[in-house]
């Protein structure tokens, strides 16, 4: 009531310059929340469609030799149809000794994705050489492999020494998670520098060259993330394996795979802050 009195004992252009701001901040504050609003509905039906897919039964999508010819430069709507936030699991013999790590901030700490090859106990690529010769297969079975996303690591486990646990072996793994593209060579800030092993994307074609592996066409276009694909976890501890690489939760590999940085929760905060702001400025312009 007070402010309404002194809007009241204000000169006429006075009083029309107050009006106007109120009227400005109401529509500024206002389109502010419906944004907000808006990106809150889009995020929560997108995250909601990839919990459904993530919640499918779990499948086994070893590559084998007809495989090759699936996902060999498979479409994008193809994957986004079929693949995009479905769960398989790959099973082979994880490589160690061939890491790639790239900067990444989960939780905001500094850290690190690892990067490793898994080679399949039946790998392949397309010889079209092959295909031509009398035997007519156009799949070749090499030692091939898939490069997994592993996880992500603090910085002060950077140095392999202080991951002992990781040493090759003969044993076959089983890794759960899902399929993701890679982007083109050329779709990046910064440039990797794989002759002084610098990373600062996952590119999966400097990848497959780095590590001279034999399916390097086949590979470069979809990589494997694990995942920890139990709802009942939320304990950052629980989902770290004996080295210390803290596997993603379905969550954090949904906003790493659409590039979210706020989440839903930090737009209805948003949504009702500017809401109320647009409110006020509302009944401010009409009082005044």
């Amino acid at each position: 009531m007070l402010a309404r009195q002194l809007i009241k004992k204000m000169k006429p252009a006075d009083r029309s310059l107050v009006r106007d701001g109120a009227l400005f901040t109401f529509f500024g504050t206002g389109l502010v929340s419906y944004w907000n609003y808006r990106e809150r509905i889009r995020k929560d039906f997108m995250r909601s469609e990839a919990h459904y897919r993530l919640n499918r039964q779990l499948q086994n999508i070893t590559p084998w030799k007809s495989l090759y010819w699936t996902w060999y430069r498979m479409p994008k709507e193809e994957y986004n149809v079929y693949h995009r936030f479905v769960p398989y699991y790959i099973i082979g013999q994880l490589d160690y000794s061939k890491e790639i790590l790239i900067p990444y901030r989960l939780n905001n700490e500094d850290g690190y994705i690892v990067v490793n090859p898994l080679y399949c106990y039946e790998g392949g690529k397309i010889s079209w050489k092959s295909l031509i010769q009398k035997d007519g297969k156009p799949v070749v079975i090499e030692r091939a492999a898939v490069i997994v996303n592993r996880g992500w690591i603090p910085a002060h486990l950077k140095d392999k020494r202080r991951r002992p646990e990781e040493v090759n072996s003969r044993q076959l793994v089983k890794i759960k998670g899902v399929f993701r593209p890679g982007k083109d060579i050329h779709d990046y800030k910064i440039p990797n520098n794989p002759d002084n092993n610098e990373w600062h994307n996952l590119s999966l074609e400097d990848i497959g060259l780095y590590w001279d592996l034999p399916n390097y066409d086949e590979q470069k276009y979809y990589y494997f993330q694990a995942m920890d694909l139990k709802d009942n976890v939320n304990d950052f501890v629980l989902r770290q394996n004996q080295s210390g690489v803290h596997t993603f939760t379905k969550d954090e590999t949904i906003d790493d795979y659409y590039g979210w940085r706020w989440s839903e929760t930090t737009h209805n905060l948003l949504e009702k802050t500017f809401g109320l702001a647009a409110a006020g400025a509302f009944t401010f312009f009409w009082w005044a």
